[in-house]
């Protein structure tokens, strides 16, 4: 039944009719218990139908969820340390299509017998019979299929000194297909060397390139490289230059490459550095409005940005999205001059790099001084002193802005007095004549405030009084001598 079963593994539509029977279980069972029998033709019947029904992915489930598929591994494990070239040969067979598959290779592993299958496959290798050596190099190289039957190879006592020797040649001529199985085990059992760094250049603010050295690809192990941003895998494939993208400008970072293949991963490289490009800068930190409010400027401080991306060469300061002034790295304050009293108006700061001006700070409102906070009394008229004549006077502002320079009293829209004094005679008025009088306070910092006006009629007709009081005259002599010309004065209303 043996060789019934193995004759029809050799086709797939024979291995399915054994799977597909009704009694398909039992079959495998009694296949299983026919490589332990005494009949040695029987048993490497059974060892070659084991291994063809391992190769295939349902059969392979099938058999390994068998409870007795100990027994057959236990019973391969005897096959192949056999007296005779057959049975060693197709146990060699059986093993070489477990390891084959992830599975397989698990179960192939874990089994208690596995050092001992290891041990005779490395002396088989050596065997006279070259088809015995033959099927002994493919188990051995089936074994390499997965990582795990790598280490396990390379951590055994002897297995990579027996295949260089055998490369070597030590005085026996190698078959042809020998070789190329030992040759291919060795090149999957060598370690990958140590690239050297990778060549980094910076492309922009955000991205850099690397380029490696090339590993030469053996036996169909093919290789991969891995491309480490800090602990990070950033790039896995077979090329050997990338783009790194979306980094942060004008920011450091460690490059490391490494080679890995199926079977093994090879050291990381030395690190490279590479620093991206500068970028325009964030906006700057936090805005503020510095000292007390003035009628004409306004004084801003601010923090370095958070992200300055690159190293300031500069800061631009706008006032309502215009740009007013320019500042170096020395300072974070500037005054805006130059602006209407009494107003609100936004201002913004931008630093800049090489790279160029970054984005502007939040808004923030500044207010010039308001005068009108400050108003002095409107004057005190009377006209006890005459008909034609208007007594002025005046106290200082309840609420002062400053220091005071000087008055000026202002008739009818014309200045007729300026001084420190705070009383003034008005002579020579037409009588039965409205006159408006208004009061300029002018501070030691030359704010001119203006008082609201105050209006009196001049009287009847009369003889033109002389003032009684020297000072008062003078006064008015200096009054009558003082010329509406321009003075250095900003006068603000």
């Amino acid at each position: 039944s043996a060789l019934v079963l193995a004759r029809l593994t050799l086709s797939q539509e024979g291995i399915v009719k054994i799977l597909t029977h009704e009694r398909s279980s039992y079959v495998l069972i009694n296949l299983s218990s026919a490589l332990c029998g005494h009949n040695p033709g029987s048993s490497m019947n059974a060892a070659f139908a084991v291994g063809r029904l391992l190769e295939r992915e349902d059969a392979r489930s099938k058999l390994l969820s068998m409870k007795n598929f100990k027994n057959t591994m236990t019973a391969l494990t005897k096959m192949l340390y056999n007296k005779e070239a057959g049975p060693r040969k197709n146990a060699c067979f059986a093993f070489s299509c477990l390891a084959n598959s992830k599975e397989g290779h698990d179960r192939l592993l874990g089994n208690v017998n596995s050092e001992l299958i290891l041990d005779q496959l490395v002396r088989l290798i050596t065997d006279t019979d070259d088809e015995t050596a033959w099927f002994a190099a493919v188990t051995l190289r089936s074994d390499c299929s997965q990582k795990e039957g790598v280490f396990r190879l390379r951590d055994h006592k002897s297995v990579y000194t027996v295949l260089k020797k055998l490369v070597r040649g030590g005085g026996v001529k190698l078959k042809h297909d020998l070789l190329t199985e030992v040759k291919m085990t060795l090149d999957i059992l060598g370690r990958l060397p140590k690239l050297p760094a990778p060549i980094m250049t910076a492309i922009n603010s955000f991205s850099v390139s690397a380029r490696w050295e090339s590993i030469i690809a053996t036996t169909n192990n093919r290789v991969i490289y891995q491309l480490f941003q800090g602990c990070t895998c950033v790039y896995e494939g077979s090329k050997t230059s990338t783009t790194v993208k979306n980094l942060k400008p004008f920011t450091s970072y460690v490059f490391r490459i490494r080679a890995t293949n199926s079977s093994d991963e090879g050291p990381y490289s030395g690190p490279a550095l590479i620093t991206t490009n500068e970028g325009v800068p964030g906006p700057p930190g936090e805005v503020h409005n510095e000292g007390k409010p003035q009628h004409n400027s306004i004084k801003i401080s601010w923090t370095l940005p958070p992200n300055p991306n690159g190293t300031l060469t500069g800061y631009n300061i706008y006032c309502d999205g215009k740009r007013v002034g320019v500042v170096g790295t020395d300072k974070q304050s500037y005054t805006v001059k130059d602006l209407p009293h009494s107003t609100s108006i936004p201002i913004q700061v931008a630093a800049v790099t090489a790279a160029g001006e970054g984005e502007k700070s939040v808004p923030i409102k500044c207010s010039t001084l308001n005068l009108s906070d400050y108003p002095p009394k409107k004057p005190i008229l009377s006209t006890s002193g005459g008909a034609n004549e208007i007594n002025v006077s005046w106290i200082d502002p309840p609420k002062q802005l400053g220091p005071i320079d000087h008055y000026e009293l202002v008739m009818n829209g014309e200045v007729i007095y300026s001084g420190k004094e705070q009383d003034f005679r008005v002579s020579n008025l037409e009588p039965l004549t409205n006159y408006t009088f208004n009061v300029r306070v002018v501070t030691a910092d030359k704010y001119v405030i203006e008082s609201e006006p105050a209006r009196k009629k001049a009287g009847s007709k009369g003889k033109v009084r002389s003032s009684t009081t020297g000072a008062i005259n003078k006064r008015l002599d200096q009054s009558q001598s003082l010329a509406v010309t321009p003075r250095p004065l900003t006068t603000l209303y």
